[in-house]
Protein backbone atom coordinates (compact mmCIF):
# COMPACT_ATOMS: atom_id res chain seq x y z
CA UNK A 1 0.00 0.00 0.00
CA UNK A 2 2.56 1.98 1.23
CA UNK A 3 4.75 1.58 -2.22
CA UNK A 4 1.60 2.06 -4.47
CA UNK A 5 1.00 5.68 -2.29
CA UNK A 6 4.76 6.91 -3.23
CA UNK A 7 4.43 5.54 -7.45
CA UNK A 8 0.80 7.54 -7.42
CA UNK A 9 2.58 10.72 -5.71
CA UNK A 10 5.56 10.62 -8.24
CA UNK A 11 2.90 10.13 -10.82
CA UNK A 12 1.01 13.05 -9.80
CA UNK A 13 4.30 15.30 -9.31
CA UNK A 14 5.04 17.95 -12.34
CA UNK A 15 7.91 16.66 -13.96
CA UNK A 16 11.10 18.62 -15.26
CA UNK A 17 11.47 19.81 -18.62
CA UNK A 18 14.21 21.11 -20.08
CA UNK A 19 14.69 24.22 -22.17
CA UNK A 20 14.09 23.45 -25.75
CA UNK A 21 17.30 22.74 -27.45
CA UNK A 22 17.45 24.30 -30.91
CA UNK A 23 15.51 27.98 -29.04
CA UNK A 24 18.22 28.32 -26.60
CA UNK A 25 21.01 27.33 -29.42
CA UNK A 26 19.86 29.70 -31.67
CA UNK A 27 19.15 32.46 -29.04
CA UNK A 28 22.58 31.60 -27.69
CA UNK A 29 24.52 31.91 -31.05
CA UNK A 30 22.03 35.00 -32.15
CA UNK A 31 23.65 36.90 -29.15
CA UNK A 32 27.19 35.89 -29.55
CA UNK A 33 26.99 37.33 -33.18
CA UNK A 34 25.36 40.37 -31.82
CA UNK A 35 27.88 40.77 -29.04
CA UNK A 36 30.62 40.49 -31.48
CA UNK A 37 29.59 43.06 -33.91
CA UNK A 38 29.20 45.33 -30.97
CA UNK A 39 32.52 45.00 -29.61
CA UNK A 40 33.88 45.43 -33.39
CA UNK A 41 32.14 48.88 -33.95
CA UNK A 42 33.91 49.98 -30.80
CA UNK A 43 37.36 48.73 -31.44
CA UNK A 44 37.03 49.80 -35.14
CA UNK A 45 36.59 53.54 -34.08
CA UNK A 46 38.90 53.66 -31.58
CA UNK A 47 41.69 54.95 -33.99
CA UNK A 48 38.94 57.52 -35.25
CA UNK A 49 38.47 58.60 -31.80
CA UNK A 50 41.98 58.56 -30.95
CA UNK A 51 42.99 60.93 -33.25
CA UNK A 52 39.96 63.22 -34.20
CA UNK A 53 38.51 63.45 -30.03
CA UNK A 54 34.70 63.65 -31.92
CA UNK A 55 32.08 63.96 -29.23
CA UNK A 56 29.95 62.25 -31.74
CA UNK A 57 32.28 59.33 -32.04
CA UNK A 58 33.09 58.89 -28.47
CA UNK A 59 29.39 58.44 -27.49
CA UNK A 60 29.00 56.33 -30.69
CA UNK A 61 31.24 54.03 -29.45
CA UNK A 62 29.58 54.07 -25.67
CA UNK A 63 26.48 53.39 -27.21
CA UNK A 64 27.40 50.06 -29.01
CA UNK A 65 28.94 48.75 -25.33
CA UNK A 66 25.61 49.18 -23.68
CA UNK A 67 24.11 47.74 -26.33
CA UNK A 68 26.81 44.59 -26.00
CA UNK A 69 26.15 44.71 -22.50
CA UNK A 70 21.99 44.83 -22.86
CA UNK A 71 21.92 41.94 -25.24
CA UNK A 72 24.04 39.84 -22.81
CA UNK A 73 21.26 40.51 -19.91
CA UNK A 74 18.75 39.96 -22.48
CA UNK A 75 19.93 36.39 -22.95
CA UNK A 76 20.13 36.03 -19.32
CA UNK A 77 16.69 37.47 -18.98
CA UNK A 78 15.40 34.67 -21.76
CA UNK A 79 16.93 32.03 -19.57
CA UNK A 80 14.94 33.20 -16.10
CA UNK A 81 11.47 33.28 -18.22
CA UNK A 82 12.42 29.78 -20.54
CA UNK A 83 14.04 28.27 -17.67
CA UNK A 84 11.38 28.86 -15.14
CA UNK A 85 8.69 27.46 -17.72
CA UNK A 86 10.24 24.40 -18.53
CA UNK A 87 12.06 23.33 -15.56
CA UNK A 88 11.02 21.88 -12.73
CA UNK A 89 12.02 23.80 -9.39
CA UNK A 90 13.32 26.83 -11.24
CA UNK A 91 10.40 29.27 -9.93
CA UNK A 92 12.08 30.49 -6.83
CA UNK A 93 15.27 31.80 -9.43
CA UNK A 94 12.41 33.59 -11.19
CA UNK A 95 11.07 35.11 -8.87
CA UNK A 96 14.42 36.46 -7.42
CA UNK A 97 16.78 37.15 -10.17
CA UNK A 98 13.69 37.98 -12.69
CA UNK A 99 13.26 41.41 -11.01
CA UNK A 100 17.12 42.54 -11.25
CA UNK A 101 17.39 40.89 -14.62
CA UNK A 102 14.87 43.25 -15.74
CA UNK A 103 16.25 46.53 -13.90
CA UNK A 104 20.16 45.27 -15.79
CA UNK A 105 18.28 44.96 -19.05
CA UNK A 106 16.19 47.93 -19.07
CA UNK A 107 19.37 50.58 -17.71
CA UNK A 108 21.87 49.68 -20.24
CA UNK A 109 19.26 49.36 -23.54
CA UNK A 110 17.93 52.53 -22.09
CA UNK A 111 21.09 53.79 -21.98
CA UNK A 112 22.41 52.66 -25.46
CA UNK A 113 19.60 54.34 -27.08
CA UNK A 114 19.68 57.25 -25.77
CA UNK A 115 23.71 57.47 -26.23
CA UNK A 116 23.51 56.13 -29.75
CA UNK A 117 21.01 59.38 -30.33
CA UNK A 118 23.40 62.12 -28.45
CA UNK A 119 26.23 60.52 -30.71
CA UNK A 120 24.08 62.64 -33.51
CA UNK A 121 23.25 66.00 -31.90
CA UNK A 122 25.78 66.27 -29.57
CA UNK A 123 26.53 69.89 -30.99
CA UNK A 124 22.99 71.13 -29.92
CA UNK A 125 23.37 69.47 -26.25
CA UNK A 126 25.46 70.17 -23.48
CA UNK A 127 27.13 67.57 -22.27
CA UNK A 128 26.87 67.81 -18.79
CA UNK A 129 23.02 68.48 -18.95
CA UNK A 130 23.11 65.30 -21.11
CA UNK A 131 24.94 62.99 -18.49
CA UNK A 132 22.36 63.90 -15.97
CA UNK A 133 19.37 63.49 -17.91
CA UNK A 134 20.77 60.12 -19.43
CA UNK A 135 21.04 58.65 -16.44
CA UNK A 136 18.06 59.90 -14.50
CA UNK A 137 15.59 58.47 -17.63
CA UNK A 138 17.70 54.96 -17.77
CA UNK A 139 17.19 54.90 -13.58
CA UNK A 140 13.65 56.00 -14.15
CA UNK A 141 13.16 52.63 -17.22
CA UNK A 142 15.09 50.28 -14.92
CA UNK A 143 13.16 51.11 -11.68
CA UNK A 144 9.72 50.59 -13.71
CA UNK A 145 11.12 47.58 -15.07
CA UNK A 146 12.08 46.15 -11.81
CA UNK A 147 8.80 47.03 -10.19
CA UNK A 148 6.46 45.88 -12.92
CA UNK A 149 8.45 42.94 -13.81
CA UNK A 150 7.46 43.00 -17.59
CA UNK A 151 9.16 43.63 -20.57
CA UNK A 152 6.49 44.83 -22.18
CA UNK A 153 7.01 47.68 -20.07
CA UNK A 154 10.26 48.64 -20.61
CA UNK A 155 8.93 48.19 -24.50
CA UNK A 156 6.39 50.93 -24.28
CA UNK A 157 9.34 53.59 -22.55
CA UNK A 158 11.55 52.85 -24.85
CA UNK A 159 9.23 53.33 -27.87
CA UNK A 160 8.33 56.97 -26.58
CA UNK A 161 12.06 57.69 -26.42
CA UNK A 162 12.80 55.99 -29.88
CA UNK A 163 9.78 58.36 -31.40
CA UNK A 164 11.41 61.52 -29.71
CA UNK A 165 15.00 60.03 -30.83
CA UNK A 166 13.94 60.05 -34.27
CA UNK A 167 11.96 63.36 -34.56
CA UNK A 168 15.38 65.14 -33.11
CA UNK A 169 17.26 63.17 -36.00
CA UNK A 170 14.77 63.82 -38.71
CA UNK A 171 14.95 67.86 -37.82
CA UNK A 172 19.22 67.58 -37.42
CA UNK A 173 19.59 65.55 -40.72
CA UNK A 174 16.15 66.43 -42.79
CA UNK A 175 18.83 68.29 -45.50
CA UNK A 176 21.70 65.85 -45.52
CA UNK A 177 20.22 63.16 -47.34
CA UNK A 178 23.50 61.00 -47.29
CA UNK A 179 23.88 61.53 -43.35
CA UNK A 180 19.80 61.04 -42.35
CA UNK A 181 20.33 57.68 -43.96
CA UNK A 182 22.92 56.47 -41.76
CA UNK A 183 21.43 58.13 -38.85
CA UNK A 184 18.01 55.70 -40.40
CA UNK A 185 20.19 52.81 -39.60
CA UNK A 186 20.46 53.60 -36.16
CA UNK A 187 16.66 54.07 -35.61
CA UNK A 188 16.47 50.58 -37.18
CA UNK A 189 18.44 49.34 -33.89
CA UNK A 190 15.96 51.05 -31.20
CA UNK A 191 13.30 49.29 -33.24
CA UNK A 192 14.69 46.08 -33.61
CA UNK A 193 15.90 46.09 -29.71
CA UNK A 194 12.26 47.28 -28.63
CA UNK A 195 10.42 44.70 -30.46
CA UNK A 196 13.09 42.00 -29.02
CA UNK A 197 11.86 43.07 -25.79
CA UNK A 198 8.31 42.61 -26.81
CA UNK A 199 9.23 39.23 -28.66
CA UNK A 200 10.07 38.21 -25.23
CA UNK A 201 6.56 39.10 -23.89
CA UNK A 202 4.87 37.28 -26.25
CA UNK A 203 6.89 33.93 -27.19
CA UNK A 204 3.72 31.87 -27.11
CA UNK A 205 2.16 33.91 -29.89
CA UNK A 206 5.26 34.40 -32.26
CA UNK A 207 6.15 31.57 -34.70
CA UNK A 208 9.51 29.96 -34.98
CA UNK A 209 10.00 31.26 -38.25
CA UNK A 210 9.15 34.98 -37.52
CA UNK A 211 11.67 34.79 -35.01
CA UNK A 212 14.49 33.70 -36.95
CA UNK A 213 13.28 35.81 -39.64
CA UNK A 214 13.49 38.97 -37.07
CA UNK A 215 16.98 38.26 -35.86
CA UNK A 216 18.45 37.67 -39.60
CA UNK A 217 17.37 41.18 -40.43
CA UNK A 218 19.20 42.46 -36.93
CA UNK A 219 22.17 41.18 -37.47
CA UNK A 220 21.58 42.53 -41.41
CA UNK A 221 21.70 45.54 -39.64
CA UNK A 222 24.84 45.45 -37.60
CA UNK A 223 26.89 44.14 -40.11
CA UNK A 224 25.15 47.72 -41.98
CA UNK A 225 26.44 49.71 -39.40
CA UNK A 226 29.91 47.54 -39.21
CA UNK A 227 30.70 47.97 -42.82
CA UNK A 228 30.32 52.25 -43.08
CA UNK A 229 31.92 51.86 -39.41
CA UNK A 230 35.33 49.65 -41.78
CA UNK A 231 34.82 52.13 -44.49
CA UNK A 232 35.26 55.17 -42.74
CA UNK A 233 38.23 53.47 -41.34
CA UNK A 234 40.17 53.05 -44.12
Amino acid sequence: MGIHTSNKQVMNMPMPYFINTPNLGIELAYTIVILIFCFLVYFKTREIYNLTKHKGMQFFRYAFIFFGLAYASRLFLYLMIFGSDNMFGFSMIRRTMMPVSNLVVAFFSTMAILYLAYSTIWKNINIEHFLTFSNIIALFVAVMAFVSRSTLTVSLIQLVLMVFAAIIIFINHKKDKKKFGTKALYLLIFALWIFSLFALESRRIMSFEFKIGFQIISLFVFIAIYYKVAKLVK
